[in-house]
């Protein structure tokens, strides 16, 4: 047999990991049913050193079960316990854990020898716990021992004395000892038999000790574990709902609470069907399947749901449910998005921001919208001005990666050095004066989202290559770095330049053209589109009437020259122009003459090129020849010091039947005659209101 040091030197060894860094200090307590054991357990627990805070109290059974309250009131964990004691603590107090000092076979073997000079019949009285806990045991000692043993269990204290009673009016008084606890022995002297108290050895309370550490520290971690998922739970935006097999709510967070409108004590461990309205958790537990991003109505809150099934084994047995405000949803990504926005990563227009009906412009609109729905590198084909940037923030806006960041760059703005630093970003040290720790650069920036490459024409060779592995490999690499780092983004690529022409050049690779050109859209140039023009200036009159106190309007005459002119600039170029006639309009009217003298200055505008007008051999009748008159306005209008009226008149009549004639062979299409006598429509407007010809 081990000696009581040698228990304690093992218990230290096997505990010792236990306790090394353990800064939670638990609290148990020993409710010994008899002194006896009290004074056995605290040398025990002297010898052990425990880490633990433990109280040792006496009281057996219904005092034990009391002693036993009162401990859990001031914080103990885990009682430790013997018998009958014990068995009552754990039926009283079913949330306490209870860990029983067992009864062995050793405590048996030493309680059989002591009552073997006493008797020959010897009677082990105890409860449930302390008869299985000797069961089949006690028939090997009883042939070992040469003695007759016999077992009784009792449930309850009362029962003890009357089956001490029993057992002595059946086997007589003479040769006959009780075994049991102490009020077995009491009983046992009532009727004047000899009786053993059953001892517990060292080594058993060693154990119970030690597994009831373990316990505290296990249900340290389960509480440290809930008050984690509590707090999580509670804290989050999401409201979290759970549901077990039978439907009834077994998580409700506060962000449930808030936007369900119901308080918990309304709603846990309640039919889900019965307390939240709308709901289809019945619906997930039945079919095991989830429903992601569902819509749904709750106190006239739309919401969106994510319900999941929770499986065990392939079986389900309960569903879990996560929700959000749609209202709190838009707000946090109007957050995101003002954020974005100080960064200057964010898109600010959208296809509605287009302004445009005629068929050229439904057309482009029409592709675009199909060209957001797919993920493809995009090249944008337009004259300067025509609203390039305005197109490739609409596809964004339109695309899988509307909240991702929108980054633009003209490639044509910054020199070469400083554009691959932008583009490709930097770490510490890469050149004089780069900041410090480095900087990520825009393709970086725009993981996740959509980077816009304005005149991509316009980079060097060097620069092409580096864009094509980007294109290729979808990461990149910092100046001065050997890492490089994975990147998500979609291209959009824009040239005012006939880049296939540029390739067959030698100016641009051609495997970077083939790369950025798998989805192309050509934007029509406004003189392409001057049905759109009333539209444009209507719309930029409206943002300033909105902005201002005035209110301006255009005349019809004023609309015609707007329409006539070719505007070279495009949309950009009408915008300037319009801001030019706000200003210079008088009485909140914007007339013809006021379109003349905005117009002054601009490209076609005072500049009638006579030199170039072209009237073919038809107009004069001739099959034979071609005959070209060349006109100088200037020279029209101030012919020389010397000029007299038959001279004036006799230029207006050659230059007013040219134009009728030309007017006629194309039945009246201003555009036409424009584009033959070599003019611009507006310089052609001019001439005929100038000339008198309506």
């Amino acid at each position: 047999m081990k000696s009581f040091h040698d228990i304690i030197e093992m218990h230290m060894l096997l505990s010792h990991n236990w306790h090394t860094g353990d800064k939670i200090m638990n609290r148990l307590a020993i409710i010994a049913p008899d002194e006896e054991l009290a004074l056995l357990c605290k040398e025990v627990v002297k010898q052990m050193n425990c880490k633990a805070e433990i109280s040792i109290r006496v009281g057996a059974t219904n005092q034990g079960v009391a002693l036993a309250r009162i401990e859990k009131e001031k914080g103990a964990e885990v009682i430790i316990s013997r018998g009958g004691t014990a068995m009552m603590i754990r039926d009283e107090i079913p949330e306490l854990p209870v860990i029983e000092i067992k009864v062995t076979a050793y405590d048996l073997i030493y309680s059989l020898n002591s009552a073997r000079n006493l008797g020959h019949n010897v009677v082990v009285v105890g409860f449930e716990n302390v008869i299985e806990s000797i069961k089949g045991i006690d028939r090997v000692l009883q042939d070992m021992s040469r003695i007759n043993i016999i077992t009784c269990k009792v449930k309850t204290e009362e029962e003890i004395a009357e089956v001490v009673k029993s057992v002595a009016g059946s086997l007589g008084t003479e040769d006959l000892v009780f075994i049991g606890g102490n009020l077995v022995a009491e009983k046992a002297r009532e009727i004047g038999c000899p009786s053993i108290v059953l001892q517990s050895a060292a080594e058993s309370i060693v154990q119970a000790i030690n597994e009831a550490m373990l316990l505290a520290r296990s249900i340290y971690s389960e509480k440290r574990r809930t008050n984690e998922f509590k707090t999580i739970l509670d804290h989050i935006s999401d409201g979290v709902l759970a549901v077990n097999s039978k439907g009834e709510v077994t998580v409700y967070n506060n962000a449930a609470e808030k936007i369900m409108g119901r308080p918990k004590d309304e709603v846990l461990h309640f039919s889900v069907q019965d307390v939240i309205q709308n709901t289809r958790m019945h619906d997930v537990l039945e079919s095991g399947n989830e429903e992601m991003g569902v819509l749904q109505e709750i106190n006239n809150t739309t919401i969106v749901t994510n319900r999941i099934p929770i499986l065990v084994d392939g079986k389900t047995v309960g569903a879990v449910a996560t929700f959000q405000d749609v209202t709190m949803l838009q707000q946090l990504e109007q957050q995101v998005r003002r954020k974005l926005s100080r960064r200057g990563l964010v898109a600010k227009w959208t296809f509605a921001d287009i302004i445009g009906t005629g068929p050229a412009m439904t057309r482009t609109i029409k592709r675009a919208l199909k060209y957001a729905e797919v993920d493809n590198t995009i090249l944008l084909l337009a004259e300067t001005g025509s609203g390039k940037e305005m197109f490739a923030q609409s596809i964004h806006q339109k695309s899988r990666r509307k909240n991702g960041p929108f980054v633009a760059i003209n490639c044509a703005a910054l020199p070469e050095t400083l554009l691959e630093a932008e583009l490709f970003g930097y770490v510490e040290g890469a050149f004089t004066g780069a900041v410090k720790g480095g900087k990520a650069g825009l393709f970086e920036q725009a993981h996740g989202g959509t980077i816009f490459l304005d005149e991509i024409g316009e980079i060097s060779k060097q620069m092409q290559t580096l864009f094509l592995r980007v294109l290729q490999e979808k990461e990149v690499r910092r100046l001065g770095d050997d890492k490089f780092i994975p990147i998500d983004v979609r291209v959009i690529a824009a040239s005012n330049q006939n880049l296939g022409r540029l390739v067959q050049e030698g100016h641009f690779r051609s495997d970077l053209y083939y790369r950025i050109n798998v989805l192309n859209l050509e934007i029509p140039p406004l003189r392409e589109r001057k049905e759109d023009i009333p539209l444009l200036a209507a719309n930029i009159l409206k943002r300033y009437n909105r902005s201002s106190s005035q209110h301006l309007a255009f005349t019809t005459e004023a609309l015609e020259l707007l329409q006539l002119y070719d505007w070279p600039g495009n949309v950009r170029q009408l915008e300037n122009v319009l801001e030019r006639l706000i200003v210079i309009a008088e009485d909140n009217v914007i007339t013809g003459a006021n379109v003349e003298a905005a117009l002054a200055g601009e490209l076609q505008v005072d500049e009638i090129d006579y030199r170039q007008m072209t009237v073919t051999s038809s107009i004069n009748g001739s099959d034979t020849t071609n005959r070209h008159a060349t006109f100088n306005d200037k020279q029209l209008e101030e012919i020389s010091p010397q000029k007299n009226q038959y001279d004036e008149g006799l230029l207006s009549k050659i230059e007013k039947e040219t134009i009728i004639k030309v007017l006629e062979q194309v039945n009246g299409r201003r555009q036409e005659a424009a584009r033959i006598l070599g003019i611009s429509s507006t310089t052609l407007w001019r001439r005929l209101k100038k000339l008198g010809i309506d």
